[in-house]
């Protein structure tokens, strides 16, 4: 009798472990909603920095544009893409939702550097010269 005990509670644990690692399986390989993508916003200064260039994808309308003293509506085209202009140089920018249920609240802007920025030249150094007398 013992024998046949023995034999169904291996039978029930060898069952049990085979199952909890087929559902185990299925957890694993369940598909997962897939993340929504990043927004993100970059600041490009045009040529000779008379400008920046700010740019932004991923996000939701309506958003406002902020930099530190004002506060614009961005027009955040179908496919979540903004692109604006700013006459403004080293400032700034954060992307910011206007309602509170939109995902990504704020944004800061990176910076990146400009395709056709232009340094300017370094000037000479001059060592100032002691005259004896």
């Amino acid at each position: 009798m013992q024998l046949h005990t023995r034999l169904n509670t291996r039978r029930a644990v060898a069952s049990l472990f085979a199952g909890s690692l087929v559902l185990s399986g299925a957890i694993v390989l369940a598909p997962t909603a897939s993340a929504a993508p990043a927004a993100s916003c970059t600041v490009t200064p045009g040529p000779n920095n008379t400008y920046v260039t700010i740019s932004g994808e991923g996000f939701t309308a309506p958003r406002t544009l902020n930099d530190g003293e004002s506060t614009v509506p961005l027009a955040v085209d179908g496919s979540g893409h903004f692109l604006v202009k700013r006459f403004q140089k080293n400032v700034n920018y954060t992307v910011l939702a206007v309602n509170e249920d939109q995902p990504f609240v704020f944004v800061n802007c990176k910076v990146v550097k400009g395709s056709n920025t232009q340094s300017p030249t370094p000037s000479p150094t001059r060592t100032p010269r002691h005259h004896r007398r």
